[in-house]
């Protein structure tokens, strides 16, 4: 999967500096840098960023950081050659930093942080739940506060997701009754997944402030929680690709609503989140880790690759189970599943 954590170094003329480092610094994976130190690259990194640094000359002691090295041309780009010109700088700077597996990030200018608020924004979860969506979806359970449906892009069997019904912006926003409600939830969710699958079950959610900000405008900021019965070394992993979160108590995640956030739950059920305002959290980020432990790290984004037919295999999957031993199956559970659309 593409990093970031990489010292890029533009070099080129004080005119052209003066007109790339501003576009160039408005990407949300890198931070321009002044001077070039262990300490200050230090910094940088541990808030999961690329260091960018313009210059006109290029000191050799530089380059035991393995650097990026971009040229500035006041012409066109040459994307192979990693020469950027002035004419399409947000396309052509990603597209150089692609060809090095590292991430840019999304734009500044590409970001809304108030269109996610707004009361009348369509919200498609909403609409799934209400029955209002061009293509057919399945509610599988459903309690007082929660449903449950498969998850777009299931590029692994058994991907379902939890949604509140209240349109929330994250779990860290459930009142108290919800919390114990979705607890509940989780449980029995996991235990019917580890006995189709064989497999325990992860779990994670990227959560935004409750008036939406924290995530791209094109985001789906209905809160929803991701299950997948795959067994992987959570913690190792997420580490490996620049994030590092802490340890939390479950029921601590009610803390954790001023700012944007990454929940990750792993096998074991350990919680962990990651939410420092600072840090950059790339785009359906535990997709991408899940799919690159995987080996198939090119259908992580569900928008490109929905998997429709898979969710209906999901489906059908989670209701013959629980048709199959519903009287093994406790009472609220029975009375939780949905059998039909």
């Amino acid at each position: 999967m593409k990093r970031t954590q990489r010292l890029i170094i533009a070099l080129g003329e004080s005119s052209l500096i003066e007109k790339t480092s501003p576009v160039l610094a408005g990407f949300h994976a890198c931070t321009r840098i002044r001077s070039i130190s262990d300490e200050i690259l230090d910094t940088v990194f541990s808030y999961n960023k690329n260091a960018l640094y313009f210059t006109n000359t290029y000191e050799m002691s530089w380059s035991k950081y393995n650097p990026i090295i971009i040229r500035l041309n006041s012409g066109d780009s040459d994307i192979s050659s990693a020469i950027l010109g002035t004419e399409n700088l947000l396309k052509d700077f990603p597209a150089i930093l692609d060809l090095c597996d590292v991430d840019a990030g999304d734009h500044k200018t590409e970001d809304s942080s108030t269109a996610v608020s707004d009361p009348n924004h369509s919200c498609l979860l909403c609409d799934i739940y209400n029955r209002n969506t061009k293509n057919p979806e399945h509610i599988l359970y459903e309690t007082k506060s929660f449903f449950v449906v498969p998850g777009t892009g299931a590029f692994f069997p058994g991907y379902i997701m939890i949604v509140p019904k209240r349109h929330i912006m994250s779990f860290a926003w459930l009142t108290p009754e919800e919390l114990d409600e979705f607890f509940v939830v989780l449980n029995d969710l996991r235990s019917i997944l580890e006995a189709i699958y064989g497999s325990r079950v992860l779990a994670f959610e990227a959560g935004s402030k409750n008036d939406g900000a924290g995530k791209h405008v094109t985001s789906i900021v209905h809160a929803h929680f991701h299950l997948a019965p795959v067994e992987m070394p959570l913690l190792k992993a997420v580490r490996s690709s620049g994030i590092t979160p802490a340890l939390i108590k479950k029921e601590e995640i009610v803390n954790y609503g001023e700012y944007h956030y990454l929940l990750y739950v792993d096998n074991d059920d350990n919680w962990f989140i990651a939410n420092d305002p600072h840090c950059y959290f790339p785009r359906q980020h535990f997709r991408q880790v899940l799919a690159d432990w995987l080996g198939c790290y090119q259908f992580y984004n569900w928008r490109f690759y929905p998997f429709r037919d898979r969710m209906d295999v999901i489906a059908n999957e989670f209701r013959n189970f629980c048709r199959e031993n519903i009287d093994s199956l406790p009472k609220w559970v029975q009375k939780s599943v949905r059998f039909e659309d």
